[in-house]
């Protein structure tokens, strides 16, 4: 690959212009498949576009986006509720991150180990983990400057005052956890090898989020050495 065609395939503009072609098949598969009709015992089952399962969203198009608007709704209401309660007692910055992450992150995060994340889905994430850190800081906040507009510090600065990580430190996190159940199992290693159909959209896998395997594999292995002596 020369040297051009891999800073293009890096570039912003690539990224975005890949994502913006992988939704639109997305629509365009979802279109043809609302075509099917589906029977059972000769009577036409009813179709839905989402529906929720153990408190999840589940898409008909397979896309979690609805999933992740709805859990910020939830833990914007959630963090509404327990910020005034935490100003309220003026709590330390550790135990106002010892709840956000008990309570709130919790609720924002809630099924993210099985997501198939987009960049634009996970700066909506990183956007309210940063805004709820900027509301917890009390020396990088937010300030408005004399001509009226507002400078904000960086974002390292106010994670790091409210000890906190990024938000994609916290997906990965979860994901890791599952994958320590999933990776011992033989129906991954032929997920793993399957082909897509020609003319499928190229979606990201799941496993080619980040997670580290080998890594599972590994803690697995240290787990049942510790079950096998005791």
């Amino acid at each position: 690959m020369s040297p051009f065609a891999y800073n293009h395939l890096g570039s912003k503009n690539c990224r975005e212009g890949f994502e913006r072609k992988t939704q639109h098949e997305a629509a365009a598969n979802a279109g043809r498949a609302l075509q099917q009709q589906f029977t059972a015992y000769g009577e036409p089952l009813e179709r839905v576009e989402v529906f929720k399962y153990l408190g999840r969203l589940l898409a008909y198009d397979d896309n979690d986006s609805r999933a992740v608007r709805a859990n910020l709704k939830k833990a914007r209401g959630c963090w509404a509720r327990i910020s005034r309660v935490l100003r309220a007692e003026h709590a330390s910055l550790r135990v106002c991150g010892l709840f956000y992450k008990a309570t709130v992150q919790a609720v924002l995060l809630f099924g993210s180990e099985t997501w198939n994340l987009t960049p634009s889905t996970m700066k909506r994430l990183e956007g309210f983990h940063t805004r709820a850190a900027f509301r917890m800081a009390r020396v990088n906040k937010p300030r408005r400057r004399l001509d009226g507009s507002w400078a904000y510090p960086s974002r390292e600065d106010v994670l790091e005052e409210v000890a906190l990580h990024p938000i994609t430190y916290y997906v990965e996190v979860r994901r890791q956890t599952i994958a320590e159940f999933i990776v011992s199992w033989p129906i991954l290693e032929y997920c793993r090898k399957g082909r897509r159909n020609r003319g499928s959209s190229p979606r990201q896998w799941w496993w080619e989020q980040p997670m580290d395997l080998d890594v599972a594999r590994d803690a697995t292995s240290a787990v049942d050495v510790v079950a096998a002596n005791d």
